[in-house]
């Protein structure tokens, strides 16, 4: 399975766009943009779907799904799916020099060894995986240095699943096109993402659901705990309509807070016409082991 740290394609190995061949680079991806010459067509010669994203551009193979959803922080990202993983691609800026992965790997041990995850570093075809283990679920990174930048996966599963799931993952990584641009950033900042229209609108529509259902919550914890009548009323929603009922979904062009499934479950499909899910907005449960592992940006 696992073999030599394979070649990622860089601004010094693009193509010229007068000589850009029509086939894909020989080397293993992820490759730089700029090292494809048609990006339709390398993906279609695949057999995958595809999102343009700008600076990273995401592939989807035949009988997965990609699902937006909106992270802790309310910013999107995008997972692709099956029932048997959850995989989450993203990009960051990185200095000329490698080593930026290696040590993301390292923080990233840091901390879930911290939260009494059991934690190993694998030698994959990229060079290190990191693999942490917890109650019900299992947790891989992948990720290698590019020109100026860092690519990643992160990949959820069960344990039984654990390897399948890791394919699938490699299978998704091996084929993102990162586009890191020429003007400055900080190091291990997100590269940023380019939403289209009709994601960002349902983006902004589940954002403000997203609200709504907090104020919600406040206002029903401050009556539960029986507060005065003028507090919990300052706390109720302005707009009754929008307070979640019990047992009811918001409309599903709505993307959900980003939540790994319970290990137990298994990701929501949806149609093979459909290349971009927007889930049904669910409350995230507090203390969960994905919710852990996205604590903080560098997860």
């Amino acid at each position: 399975m696992f073999g030599r740290k394979k070649s990622v394609t860089g601004d010094s190995e693009a193509a010229a766009p007068g000589d850009a061949a029509d086939s894909a680079p020989s080397t293993a991806g992820p490759h730089d943009r700029s090292a494809i010459a048609d990006v339709t067509r390398y993906y279609t010669d695949l057999g995958f779907g595809h999102l343009d994203l700008g600076s990273l551009v995401i592939g989807v193979p035949k009988g997965r799904d990609l699902n937006v959803a909106l992270d802790p922080n309310g910013q999107p990202e995008f997972h692709v799916v099956t029932s048997v993983s959850r995989v989450i691609p993203r990009a960051f800026a990185a200095p000329k020099s490698a080593g930026q992965w290696r040590t993301m790997v390292a923080g990233m041990r840091e901390q879930l060894e911290g939260q009494g995850a059991e934690v190993t570093v694998e030698d994959g075809p990229w060079g290190r995986e990191l693999v942490a283990a917890m109650p019900g679920a299992v947790f891989r990174a992948i990720g290698v240095d590019g020109h100026r930048w860092t690519a990643e996966v992160r990949i959820m599963a069960t344990p039984e699943l654990a390897e399948q799931a890791a394919e699938e993952g490699r299978e998704v990584f091996e084929h993102l096109l990162v586009n890191r641009g020429e003007g400055p950033m900080p190091v291990r900042e997100a590269l940023p993402l380019t939403i289209p229209d009709e994601i960002q609108q349902a983006l902004v529509k589940a954002q403000s659901q997203l609200a709504a259902q907090q104020q919600a919550q406040a206002y029903q914890q401050q009556m539960a705990a029986g507060q005065p009548a003028q507090a919990a009323a300052q706390a109720r929603p302005q707009n009754p309509q929008a307070r979640p009922q019990t047992g009811q979904t918001p409309a599903s062009s709505s993307p959900a807070p980003a939540q790994e499934p319970s290990p137990a479950s298994q990701p929501e499909q949806t149609p093979a016409s459909q290349p971009v899910q927007k889930p049904a907005s669910q409350p995230r449960r507090d203390g969960s082991a994905m919710d852990r592992l996205r604590g903080t940006d560098e997860l």
